[in-house]
């Protein structure tokens, strides 16, 4: 299956991937975003609202106001798969170019897991989602 979204945008997600999954081994991800402007400048912004839902539409409304190129916003959660449920990463990114955002997690054990902390596998493609950026909409 081929991934829709342009290479720059999945380096983005995957580099959101990395940086949040390597966050979990201290315990729940902040919320953050990973901004970046055409010529491929990031910079990151934790979002800390007291709870996950909170720190989410916090960074969540930070994303649709935002002027990057492209975007992607990190948060902890769940995924279930054939082979069960885990502990995963999640990453919405978007193109501003492209109409719907896409999803990729990372899974991974806790620290308080029989295995401890550790990543297991490769990022995974969760599909589109609906747009992060704000609409030009009046």
């Amino acid at each position: 299956m081929e991934i829709p979204g342009s290479p720059e945008l999945h380096q983005l997600a995957l580099m959101a991937l990395d940086h949040g999954a390597a966050s979990a081994e201290n315990g729940p991800v902040i919320p953050f975003t990973v901004e970046e402007d055409s010529e491929g400048k990031r910079s990151v912004t934790r979002f800390d609202a007291g709870t996950l839902e909170a720190s989410v539409a916090t960074a969540h409304d930070h994303a649709g106001e935002s002027e990057a190129a492209r975007i992607a916003l990190c948060f902890d959660g769940f995924v279930t798969l054939d082979d069960g449920r885990f502990d995963a990463v999640w990453v919405i990114a978007q193109d501003r170019s492209e109409e719907q955002a896409l999803t990729f997690y990372q899974r991974y054990s806790t620290a308080h897991s029989a295995q401890g902390y550790t990543v297991i596998g490769n990022a995974g493609y969760g599909g589109e989602n609906d747009p992060i950026f704000g609409t030009d909409e009046a």
